[in-house]
């Protein structure tokens, strides 16, 4: 496979890699000052220390250059995949006979994990740095974890993972299951400590969301806690749906306001399937485990609490998907016909994760593949229509600019820029009557 379909030629994006990255001052020496404000303020709303100090590392090594960034973020997902084969096949051996599967699961959980198309968005996007290095710790926790000694440092691991992500605050409920599925004792008083550390992490993630402007947990207002329970079920079947059916991808789907989708329906099925899985608990309980893990490891963003109006995010389930791919391996190592079945459709997903990488190649083309599938995705107009202004091609921002003004003729993000875009392009009396203060900016 070609590097660009590895995704190491591509660019960075005009999508938080700027705030992130390019313009993010913190990164760019291993200062004391420096050092100290990852660890204790929030950056662009976040907190994610570790992940932080992996871009200072990388900003050292490689500076601006995209290539290095896009390599560290490979060589982790590599890294993760490989991982994912030892966890598995440790579960293998300790789990009870009527769970333990064929030797293939490992190897066959592995392969889609490593090279499903939804794993792109977490691999590709610079900025994602935070999915893959969370992932790396976490998934280096639960075998030190299986390994019933060296608690501490699995609790330092643990840490390292939320402080890359806090997705990671569901470790201890995860360790639990993989108590509960090798049929060892749970260890629910060795895990306080843990679930400790998850509930300080979850409060500074809630308190870094809340600083400044911008995006932040949705309120009652715009998303309505009645309609709560039924997004849980829409969310954790939108996965399953892309996970079986990998088409019409995008970086970013319609908000929650443009979800064409029924409450009613979406719980009904996502209470159906939890109980069928249920009652297949005793028969086929890699199933129940796999599903269990699936919406655990989904919990942070399975719609309770999401950030802004936008619900569902193909790096959302980054790690969760690992318990879908356990049980569609579990079930095809056990099945020669099914095994064979599932190596044709990995050789198709290989093909379909190469396409999607390229997708990720620059900001048009990301963002370009965004409007195809949703010609009204206002991120995507705006953020074309800066991009083509800073490339001096001001008639198509402007065409940008204008889309994104008729989506939200009342947003200011879209007015100020294409005010920009005319101003730049010399028809300032056409950019005051969209964006008066325009006219104040140099």
């Amino acid at each position: 496979m070609c590097s660009s379909d590895l995704g190491l030629r591509n660019d960075f994006v005009l999508w938080d890699d700027d705030t992130h990255i390019t313009q993010n001052p913190v990164i760019r020496s291993f200062t004391w000052d420096n050092i100290t404000t990852m660890f204790t303020r929030p950056i662009a709303k976040l907190y994610c220390p570790v992940t932080w100090l992996s871009f200072a590392v990388d900003f050292r090594v490689w500076g601006r250059d995209p290539f290095g960034y896009h390599l560290t973020n490979l060589l982790l997902h590599v890294a993760s995949t490989l991982l994912v084969f030892f966890l598995v096949g440790r579960l293998c051996e300790s789990a009870p006979p009527a769970a333990a599967s064929q030797t293939l699961t490992p190897f066959l959980t592995a392969l889609l994990f490593g090279v499903h198309p939804l794993r792109v968005e977490s691999v590709a996007w610079a900025t994602e740095r935070k999915d893959v290095l969370f992932v790396f710790f976490y998934l280096i926790a639960l075998l030190v974890y299986l390994r019933r000694d060296k608690l501490w440092l699995c609790f330092l691991l643990f840490l390292a993972a939320a402080l890359a992500k806090s997705a990671a605050v569901t470790f201890p409920v995860v360790a639990l299951l993989l108590d509960k599925f090798t049929g060892r004792p749970c260890r629910l008083k060795p895990l306080l400590s843990f679930f400790a550390g998850s509930l300080l992490i979850a409060a500074i993630t809630i308190w870094a969301q809340a600083q400044g402007t911008g995006e932040t947990v949705a309120g009652p207002a715009t998303i309505p806690l009645a309609t709560r329970p039924a997004l849980v079920g829409y969310c954790a079947l939108f996965y399953v749906g892309k996970f079986l059916w990998p088409f019409q991808l995008s970086a970013i789907y319609p908000t929650f306001d443009e979800l064409r989708w029924n409450p009613a329906l979406a719980l009904t099925g996502f209470i159906t399937v939890c109980a069928g899985t249920w009652l297949l608990r005793r028969r086929l309980p890699a199933i129940w485990a796999g599903w269990v893990f699936y919406l655990v490891a989904l919990a942070p963003t399975i719609g309770l609490a999401p950030v802004g109006i936008h619900v569902v995010a193909d790096r959302y389930c980054y790690l969760p998907l690992l318990g879908l791919c356990f049980i569609v391996g579990h079930f095809a190592a056990q099945h020669r016909v099914a095994t064979v079945v599932l190596a044709v459709i990995v050789g198709a997903l290989i093909y379909l994760t190469a396409l999607r990488t390229r997708v990720w190649a620059n900001t048009e083309t990301l963002f370009t593949s965004v409007l195809a599938e949703n010609p009204r995705s206002l991120p995507a107009l705006i953020n074309l229509t800066k991009w083509h202004t800073d490339l001096g091609e001001y008639d198509r921002a402007i065409e940008y600019g204008r889309r994104a003004v008729a989506v939200a003729p009342e947003g200011t993000p879209g007015r100020r820029n294409l005010a920009a875009a005319l101003k730049r392009a010399g028809r300032l009396d056409e950019a005051v009557k969209v964006w008066p203060q325009i006219a104040a900016q140099p």
